[in-house]
């Protein structure tokens, strides 16, 4: 998936699913147009596929955030990508904000079985928690 902001493609691709005892690993791939800088996410999901929730994380936590180690290893380690994001940070948040109320679209994410188990243990639906 792929989001065209201020000039510069913000690519995502699914890597890899790694299956342990919480449930499924997603590791996504993040690439920035113009920059040689590539970082990585891992996310606990059962979809690999790679919709506004992925889009809206790696915006957020890549981007936005000023994570530390996204400027030491990730995308931001490019000075030209901390320029664009720093002259772009009002168009990165408008399309954070427009990811988030496309997710409100999407069918709820399943749950992990250690969630499964707790749900049942106190009787609650997964849809229950999220509208709380």
């Amino acid at each position: 998936m792929r989001e065209i902001i201020g000039g510069r493609a913000i690519t995502v691709s699914h890597v890899e699913t790694e299956t342990t005892e919480y449930g499924d690993i997603q590791r996504y791939r993040i690439d920035v147009s113009g920059s040689d800088a590539v970082t990585h996410l891992s996310s606990l999901r059962s979809s690999p596929n790679v919709d506004a929730r992925v889009m809206a994380s790696v915006i957020g936590t890549e981007l936005l955030f000023d994570y530390e180690g996204s400027t030491d290893s990730g995308v931001l380690r490019d000075p030209g990508v901390r320029a664009w994001r720093d002259q772009h940070r009002g168009l990165i948040e408008e399309t954070l904000e427009r990811l988030r109320d496309a997710m409100k679209d999407l069918p709820s994410e399943p749950v992990s079985e250690v969630e499964r188990l707790l749900l049942r243990a106190f009787d609650m639906s997964a849809d229950e928690v999220r509208d709380a």
